[in-house]
């Protein structure tokens, strides 16, 4: 009876041990659970931020090249009505000279017609 009472003994202190690390397992693979549990939600925060902060980053980028398109569109639009106005001037020149040596060309043929002694008028190919 008292080696049962022993080998009993030993077994409790065995099954006693046995529990001991299983309870110690079990505790670290929770400890562990929930380490992986707090990654993953700092992991899933950076994730958040990162995909807003590149958003944010994205839209200001947009609005940047916006605003240079827009300021480079203005730009050019001044520009054209600039070159627009030159060209009126222009025109107007070139239409103030054409009066002017056509005014210059009747009065020759009016005073070639007069020296002439001719009434009928004098044709521009004649010359």
């Amino acid at each position: 009876a008292v080696v049962s009472t022993q080998s009993t003994g030993a077994r409790v202190n065995a099954l006693k041990g046995s529990l001991t690390q299983a309870i110690n397992i079990a505790e670290q693979s929770t400890l562990q659970r929930l380490e992986l549990a707090e990654i993953l939600q700092i992991s899933d925060m950076q994730e958040k931020q990162k995909r807003s902060y590149l958003k944010e980053s994205g839209d200001l980028r947009v609005k940047e090249v916006k605003k240079i398109a827009n300021a480079k569109l203005k730009s050019c639009a001044e520009i054209l009505q600039e070159k627009e106005v030159e060209h009126e001037r222009t025109m107007e020149k070139l239409y103030e000279k054409i009066s002017r040596l056509k005014m210059q060309c009747k009065t020759k043929d009016d005073m070639i017609q007069s020296l002439s002694g001719d009434s009928r008028p004098v044709s521009p190919n004649s010359t």
